[in-house]
């Protein structure tokens, strides 16, 4: 162990090693930031970096041997330390002058509007909603439905929605305001609804209603298209529910309960 924390010390000067550390903690934070808000990434980064420049500040050796790697070059020093060197003084002066930059850069704001993704509905509307027997059960639900629903879904909604239903989909980027395509495998969507709910947010669309959003209005309609051309807003009942027991099973989740 000592031999390790000597060969570390020789080979990795100070400064070095605190810009390891540092961006060690990010890329760390960076993976667990689907379950921590970038805020309180933020917040950690913070603590990470005050923490190191304490730890360089604390002993005025520290401060020297941190000092002296960058004013003082040694006729024989190892190329690898001098790479080092030239590569912190590159470095460090881009990264903050991207922190400058993405501080001070224009960025998009919306005007502040209570916006509700799941605005309740009467129960009088829902109930006219009715399940059809082989769609009610998810323990039942039929392959042959499922991927019918897929090839639906492929030709009419990934476009917005994603192909991975992550709401990345190629046209997400253009709508932005109120709301951005729903991220189907967010445990805040479609697993905290009902089937009824779910069948009619998707057959009413967001278009200048209470939703206010770029969703059609996937109207149920009486004609049966091919399933691998691009609808124009008609599918028909049958066909929206295989696309709900597509978009359920594909994200992992199950409607919820009454």
């Amino acid at each position: 162990m000592n031999r390790l924390a000597e060969s570390w010390r020789r080979n990795v000067p100070l400064p070095t090693g605190v810009v390891l550390v540092v961006a060690a903690i990010y890329v760390l934070l960076e993976l667990v930031r689907p379950v921590i808000p970038r805020s309180v990434i933020l917040l950690y980064m913070g603590f990470a970096i005050a923490g190191a420049v304490i730890h360089v500040t604390l002993d005025d050796r520290r401060i020297g041997r941190f000092m002296e790697f960058f004013l003082e070059t040694p006729a024989d020093e190892p190329r690898a330390l001098r790479a080092q060197r030239w590569a912190l003084l590159a470095v460090l002066p881009l990264v903050l002058g991207w922190l400058v930059y993405d501080a001070l850069r224009p960025t998009y704001a919306p005007p502040v509007e209570i916006f509700q993704r799941h605005p309740t509905v009467g129960e009088e509307v829902l109930k006219r909603v009715v399940v059809p027997a082989w769609a009610a059960d998810p323990a039942k639900w039929r392959t042959e439905d499922i991927d019918a629903g897929k090839r639906l879904y492929d030709a009419n909604c990934a476009i917005c929605h994603g192909e991975k239903l992550d709401g990345q989909g190629v046209a997400a980027e253009g709508f932005r305001y109120p709301i951005r395509p729903a991220d189907f495998t967010d445990a805040g969507t479609i697993g905290q609804l009902t089937l009824p709910y779910v069948y009619w947010r998707l057959t009413i669309g967001g278009i200048q209603n209470q939703f206010d959003s770029a969703m059609p209005k996937w109207t149920a309609g009486d004609s049966e298209p091919d399933a691998s051309t691009l609808h124009l807003n008609d599918f028909t009942s049958e066909e929206a529910w295989k696309v709900i027991l597509y978009i359920y099973r594909a994200s992992g989740f199950e409607p919820r309960r009454e």
